[in-house]
């Protein structure tokens, strides 16, 4: 069976909604930016065939404007003709994830990866589920891997520097996370750095 690493030249993220720096939410999402890349650098090693991609790419784009039932079914498809493939599982990993399905999101992230082990995506939604299902050390091997694949993946420092911060209370690692996730986003996220200052205090009196 042909095996092809391409992910989709665009996926749409989510990422974890945090709703201040010392408690966080386990079922609210928020929109990473509208396009950003699969997450990993490696160009796809086998063409893939024109039809194929246009079915994605119209897929994605009906995810983009918000027609989530159109967008589920061309990936089913494309999961069925062209199972070799991992950017349709891993946006019907992302729709059911957005949607609180998160079985089914677990299912298809682990399909992508079987498809493409390189899938920093895949690896950052499992670690989000693995967290929210208490599996922390899941969840860290998870993001390790995300980072290991792709070490300026911004939303894999920010939700592992979570992990650290209010889960496995490694307050140093996770400031270090928050502040890699600010250079690399290239602007500043206010609520990250209230959480940086607030890690830093912390950090600060635990040393006294």
């Amino acid at each position: 069976m042909l095996f092809i690493k391409w992910a989709g030249s665009v996926v749409i993220m989510a990422l974890l909604l945090i709703s201040c720096a010392g408690t966080a939410t386990n079922t609210n999402t928020a929109e990473a930016p509208a396009l950003a890349s699969s997450g990993s650098a490696k160009p796809p090693e086998t063409a893939v065939n024109a039809n194929v991609r246009t079915q994605y790419d119209k897929a994605v784009g009906a995810m983009r404007s918000g027609n989530i039932s159109q967008a589920r079914n061309m990936l089913v498809d494309l999961t069925q003709t062209s199972p070799d493939l991992a950017g349709p599982y891993v946006n019907l990993g992302i729709i059911h994830f957005r949607a609180d399905e998160i079985e089914k999101a677990e299912q298809a992230f682990q399909q992508a990866l079987k498809v493409n082990p390189e899938s920093a995506v895949s690896l950052n939604h499992l670690g989000i589920i693995y967290r929210g299902k208490g599996k922390f050390s899941e969840a860290r091997e998870n993001y390790e891997n995300a980072l290991r694949i792709d070490p300026n993946y911004a939303y894999a420092h920010l939700n592992f520097g979570i992990l650290l911060d209010l889960y496995l209370g490694e307050l140093e690692d996770a400031l270090a996370h928050y502040q890699r996730y600010q250079q690399l986003t290239q602007q500043e996220d206010k609520e990250v750095m209230k959480w940086i200052v607030d890690l830093e205090r912390r950090i600060k009196a635990a040393k006294k």
